[in-house]
């Protein structure tokens, strides 16, 4: 508590019993929870600069950023959350052992008077700021934190508790930024690099050129045997590092509310619509009743649901519905009215293009007839609306082009418009169905959604675990499944990380187990995930190192026929005995081509005409004026260029632009690289997957 210890000293605040509320939550996961002293348990989960981290260290520092993440959002924690705060925590254990190394070699330190300075100084911290709500580049009035300081014992708990986690981490958050700062300003660019970057954006280069693309080899005329293929990969290790993974096909047993959970449901929804006919306090009915509880709030015309858009005369304290949408029941009463300076209204529209007024002309005449609008504008309208006869819904104002808007919002009362409305789309029959208003209605809203009963749950989990008792091996597997007539879905190569597969969001638990329980040809028990039960079996086990020829074997035929492609079109131009490369082209055949490239800079790593090619980019500023290359492969050709012209850049006085803009490039990534390094060094083994 270094800041509130050094304010008490100005202010007489005392808030130890935030700290000690801390250090009871933190201890008292040690000694209590299911990886405890008490509980014998310290399975390591990993190491860091040869610091070996219990699970028991790691579940403490866990229940910690859990703890602070709850005070700090004021919300339950869910599997993305989950996820997330699982890498604060291990990062946070890097922080404390990787980076405090560094940060004592170094003699960095925050004295308190700093951490004052931070909280009410000349130097507020951004973070500091931020919790006060203001944004960078606004001014930053201090006597706000001195008045909360001041009056800190009044302060509510929950905010008190925001403060206390906000000091204790002001300190580290303080280092790594001097670490960082100390790493960007040892970035230097030296004179020489600053000029070469000017000469790289500046200089140009006129060039002919002429180019093959590999695809004019067909595929079919290159064979490639299994040994190019892995003697590419042997060459080209560094490209092909694979880490661990885990391959398994699986089948999922889907939960879904069956025919009499839905009555079930709908005889629950009837109950509630006549408790909330008679309710006198709405908000806390919606509070107590709703699935998805939201405050009553006032809406106008236009965002109301579409159930009450659809009521002409919505009446207050009266219950609509329910209404069944989108597998839920929904109840809605109007609680309440007040008007807006905004407006809304209603309309319908058939709208003809341009060129069609005569014809919009006709059928307004034939509706002022007797013909049904809705029917015209079914058969005639051009847009989105007229499968609905052209209704547009309650709109606000602003919502629609100036001519229409003004047209509908200019009727006194409800019907056809006796002109067309031209607009820049076109030309508009309009009818107002709901002339403008800026009455609002306060809304009440109980949902209760549609879910299945603990009696379906049990139904279909039985049917899974039927499914795992017939399955022994990937024979069983697919007989089952066939027989069983459900889908299988396949995951290949997941990480030992991972907490999705590709048909489960929420899939930790077989991915845990793949990697820990499972061995080759393995079936999994039920698992429960979701709104789903899924059984797995384990198809394949790759191990961290150089990729399989079967695992890349698509990619790297791709590469070794450009290969093989690359050397029949050189062989075949040598052959020509010709250094011009108009004869050179000609003697190929029509799948070269030759051409010119001005203006060619060395920044751009392409050349027009051939593409995106650092090689033949680099290979054109290498050359002298006349030169021509030998040909060569390239990124997705073959090519032969000749240096026709060569204009340097005008030399220049001042290269300090350059200079910092690469300063700024170089500074950007310090963070990145620096984090990198330090994990490098620490040579961090993670082993959470196997119990998290």
């Amino acid at each position: 508590m270094a800041i509130i210890n050094k304010i008490n000293e100005k202010s007489g605040l005392v808030v130890g019993v935030i700290a000690v509320g801390l250090i009871l939550f933190i201890v008292g996961g040690e000694l209590m929870g299911p990886n405890s002293f008490f509980n014998s348990q310290n399975n390591e989960v990993g190491e860091i600069a040869g610091v070996d981290i219990s699970q028991q260290e790691y579940q403490n520092m866990l229940q910690q950023k859990e703890f602070e993440y709850q005070i700090q959002y004021d919300q339950s924690i869910g599997e993305n959350e989950r996820y997330s705060i699982q890498e604060m925590a291990w990062n946070e254990l890097i922080y404390k052992i990787a980076y405090k190394d560094e940060f004592d070699k170094l003699g960095l330190a925050v004295t308190e008077e700093e951490l004052v300075d931070m909280v009410q100084g000349t130097f507020v911290h951004p973070e500091i700021k931020r919790a006060f709500g203001f944004q960078e580049g606004q001014e930053f009035d201090k006597s706000i934190i001195v008045n909360f300081l001041s009056n800190f014992d009044n302060v509510d708990p929950v905010n008190r508790q925001r403060w206390a986690i906000m000091e204790m981490n002001l300190p580290q958050v303080r280092l790594k930024e001097k670490y960082s700062n100390l790493m960007k300003l040892s970035v230097y660019t030296t004179n020489a690099e600053a000029e070469n970057d000017y000469a790289a954006q500046n200089d140009k280069v006129e060039l002919k050129y002429l180019n093959i693309p590999y695809y004019t080899v067909p595929d079919s005329a290159i064979n490639v045997t299994n040994e190019q293929l892995k003697s590419y990969i042997n060459k080209n290790k560094d490209k092909y590092k694979v880490e661990d993974g885990r391959s398994f096909d699986y089948v999922i047993f889907r939960v879904q509310p069956t025919a009499e959970d839905s009555l079930q449901a709908q005889e629950e929804i009837a109950r509630l619509a006549e408790e909330f006919k008679q309710s006198q306090d709405d908000s806390s009915f919606v509070k107590l009743n709703s699935d998805n509880p939201a405050y009553p709030e006032f809406k106008d015309m236009a965002a109301l649901p579409e159930k009450l858009k659809e009521i002409d005369d919505l009446q207050e304290n009266v219950v609509y519905g329910p209404y069944l949408e989108n597998g839920k029941y929904l109840l809605y009463k109007v609680i309440g009215s007040k008007t807006d300076s905004t407006y809304s209204a209603k309309a319908s529209h058939i709208l003809f293009s341009n060129d069609d007024k005569t014809e919009a002309e006709k059928i307004l005449a034939e509706i002022k007839r007797g013909a049904s609008f809705e029917e015209m504008a079914r058969e005639h309208g051009t847009d989105g609306t007229a499968s609905r006869g052209g209704d547009l819904g309650w709109f606000s104002e602003g919502a629609m082009v100036k001519p229409f808007e003004s047209a509908v919002f200019g009727a006194t009362k409800p019907g056809l418009l006796p002109n067309l409305v031209k607009t820049d789309f076109g030309y508009h029959i309009v009818k107002v169905t709901g002339v403008k208003t800026n009455k609002m209605l306060k809304v009440a809203i109980v949902e209760r959604e549609i879910l299945p009963s603990e009696q379906t749950k049990d139904q279909i989990y039985s049917k899974a675990d039927q499914f795992r008792s017939q399955v022994a091996d990937t024979a069983s597997f697919n007989k089952a499944l066939k027989e069983s007539g459900l889908i299988k879905y396949s995951q290949t190569n997941a990480q030992k990380t991972d907490r999705s597969i590709s048909a489960v969001s929420n899939a930790r638990e077989i991915v845990r187990w793949a990697y820990t329980e499972a061995e080759l040809g393995d079936v999994s028990p039920v698992f429960v995930t979701d709104d789903q039960y899924v059984v797995a079996i384990l198809t394949g086990i790759r191990k961290e190192g150089v990729a399989k020829l079967e695992d890349v074997k698509d990619e790297v035929t791709i590469k070794v026929k450009n290969e093989l492609k690359a050397a029949q079109i050189i062989e075949k131009l040598k052959s020509a005995n010709t250094d011009d490369l108009d004869k050179m082209a000609s003697t190929y055949g029509p799948s070269a081509s030759v051409g010119t490239a001005a203006n060619v800079v060395l920044s751009s790593s392409s050349i027009q005409g051939v593409g995106y090619d650092p090689i033949a980019t680099g290979k054109a500023f290498g050359l002298e004026v006349g030169k021509q290359t030998e040909p060569f492969a390239g990124e997705n050709s073959v090519v032969v260029l000749k240096v026709v012209n060569k204009t340097p850049a005008t030399p220049i006085a001042d290269y300090s632009q350059n200079k910092n803009s690469i300063n700024q490039l170089r500074a950007g990534a310090v963070d990145y690289y620096m984090d990198q390094a330090i994990k490098e060094k620490a040579e961090i083994e993670d082993e959470r997957y196997k119990y998290f």
